[in-house]
């Protein structure tokens, strides 16, 4: 039989392992910084750890739910960069006179491509871009297996740092494209294009070609792919992967939920089963056989009935 306290033990066991699914139908909530520290990862990642080399391009990989994105990675001494620059560097060229802070001996360049996804990761509300926002940030060199390593502030106090866009989106004739730059602070600012396709810098960020929305026909995306976010989320497209996720989670939930229900109500049953039995038992024992009650003296006692038998002396068998 089992008790009253232990019923609510197994009660609040039942209720407690039950799992809570949460809808994944909210947007990813990740930012573009998480975004950088990940990448940041995947391009040291492409770097021998044994003897890499000096001024070599290393395009690393990029995780599976960032297809469409690419990463690359450039070791170089910082004195070199600053006496002769680096050009050629993906879309950047790199002036001489750069400067770091703080000093390092070496200085890993990493570039970001976001390709498809740059409206998820930047979005620009009434702007339309153009071309993939690319980034480039520094890094020490010191440590080739850290990861979410602060960046160094870069700058070309000299010449800008140009980037030079191959291929945009076609504008109609009179349409004007504009270079928009996302500094690491969450700052926005707009520049002139230069030479058709050219955008400059003087600090690292990352840089895109955009046109208001108002002045172009709407032009249609490229298709993102659906893949789920970085982190464990919906990023940037998956809706149907995340409503099935929703529907397959809340029915497992129910299933749960019900069987707990379920043996919960044939423990209530039985519980209160055996408490009608043991009271009946109880009412029984209690509702036994009166003993007569005699005076003696001034108590009264109980007494045994008479017996049904009357006994006979030996003398009355005597005739």
């Amino acid at each position: 039989m089992i008790s009253f306290p232990s019923f609510c033990l197994i009660l609040t066991i039942l209720f407690t392992k039950i799992p809570t699914f949460k809808s994944q139908s909210s947007p990813p909530s990740f930012s573009s910084r998480f975004l950088d520290s990940v990448l940041q990862d995947y391009a040291f990642r492409a770097i021998p750890t044994h003897r890499p080399k000096t001024g070599v391009i290393y395009d690393g990989n990029v995780p599976s739910n960032l297809t469409g994105s690419s990463v690359s990675a450039l070791r170089l001494r910082t004195g070199s960069l600053r006496k002769r620059g680096f050009n050629g560097y993906k879309e950047f060229d790199i002036p001489k006179g750069i400067i770091e802070n703080p000093y390092v001996e070496r200085v890993i360049l990493v570039y970001h491509n976001l390709g498809n996804w740059s409206e998820v990761y930047y979005p620009l509300p009434g702007f339309l871009y153009l071309s993939p926002v690319v980034g480039l940030l520094a890094y020490n060199a010191v440590d080739l297996m850290g990861k979410g390593l602060p960046e160094l502030d870069l700058r070309a106090p000299e010449d800008p740092i140009l980037i030079k866009f191959e291929t945009f989106r076609v504008l109609p004739d009179g349409v004007s494209p504009v270079c928009v730059f996302f500094d690491l602070f969450g700052g926005v600012a707009f520049e002139q294009v230069l030479n058709g396709s050219v955008c400059s810098a003087v600090t690292q960020g990352h840089v895109g070609i955009v046109v208001e929305e108002s002045s172009a026909a709407p032009v249609p995306s490229p298709a993102r792919v659906p893949e789920e976010p970085i982190a464990g989320g919906g990023g940037g497209g998956g809706g149907g992967r995340r409503n099935k996720g929703w529907w397959v989670g809340g029915s497992v939930a129910g299933g749960v939920l019900l069987a707990a229900l379920l043996v919960v109500l044939v423990l209530w049953v039985r519980w209160c089963r055996g408490t009608k039995r043991i009271e009946k038992m109880k009412d029984a024992a209690e509702r036994g056989v009166p003993l007569a009650v005699a005076a003696v003296g001034r108590a009264e006692v109980p007494v045994a009935m008479g017996t049904r038998t009357k006994p006979i002396l030996e003398t009355e068998y005597v005739s």
